[in-house]
């Protein structure tokens, strides 16, 4: 009887929970936060970025960090493309593929696939657009110039290819959403109580780092930009979903359940 009971206990503390989330508010919610990102990215960019820079000034801490990627801190039409085409692949295809990818995995493992995985990306993509959009919206208030623009003639820079973009530094989206979709990915794991939540912080940090470092590389971002995109994106990603989205436990009760969240 004793051991039954505590084999009983044993697969009661490891099953998968449930999680707080209500379709009728966080569909909408998420739907509206990646369409108004992607509006403002793709079609409303050149109309919403600063033409000149409003912050302008560098420091000594920005410009020492650039000096390592940019010895003699050469301006240039838009940065360095290699680099630029490296962080966009693992930031914006390899780590939310990993991401998800993991969290799918973990979820099929514990046999809540079905169940569980489609509200995971949904309290994902959340967190991460949360992120995202505040990142946006601080980019076209503040207007700071790229490292890349820095002593460029407008003549150089007129040669880039999206001119719109040379404003948008502060602060970075790529690590923003690097470390947003590795953040909220863990922690929605970890609340479910997935067995090896931990590899996402595992896999998802270093890629998360290589993206932020390539912004670097890429002269598209200061160091500074990098700094609170990141921790901006690690803050939103374990907040949201720890803050919104608790468990959820149901408790049995004489004339009917009770359900609680848990924070």
């Amino acid at each position: 009887m004793v051991s039954s009971l505590v084999v009983a206990l044993l697969v009661s503390q490891a099953a998968p929970q449930k999680l707080r989330w209500e379709p009728r508010a966080d569909l909408p919610v998420t739907g509206a936060l990646v369409t108004g990102w992607l509006l403002s990215e793709f079609a409303f960019k050149k109309q919403l970025a600063p033409a000149a820079c409003r912050w302008c000034e560098t420091n000594g801490f920005d410009t020492a960090v650039r000096s390592v990627f940019n010895p003699n801190l050469v301006p240039s039409a838009e940065g360095f493309g290699g680099a630029h085409v490296a962080s966009n692949l693992v930031g914006f295809v390899a780590l939310p593929l990993s991401m998800l990818g993991l969290d799918a995995l973990l979820a099929w493992r514990d046999g809540v696939f079905v169940d569980a995985f489609p509200v995971d990306a949904l309290l994902i993509i959340e967190a991460t657009f949360s992120a995202l959009g505040l990142n946006q919206a601080v980019k076209f208030a503040v207007g700071r110039g790229r490292p890349y623009t820095v002593g460029a003639s407008p003549e150089l820079l007129a040669g880039g290819h999206d001119l719109a973009d040379n404003n948008l530094s502060f602060f970075s989206g790529h690590s923003t959403f690097s470390f947003g979709v590795v953040a909220s990915a863990a922690t929605v794991a970890s609340l479910r109580g997935y067995r090896h939540a931990w590899l996402l912080w595992l896999v998802g940090v270093p890629l998360a780092t290589t993206t932020a470092v390539l912004r670097l590389a890429g002269d598209k971002h200061w160091a500074s930009d990098v700094l609170v995109g990141s921790a901006l994106g690690l803050a939103t990603g374990i907040l949201m979903p720890t803050l919104l989205h608790g468990r959820v436990a149901v408790t049995p009760m004489g004339n009917g359940l009770s359900v609680s969240g848990r924070f």
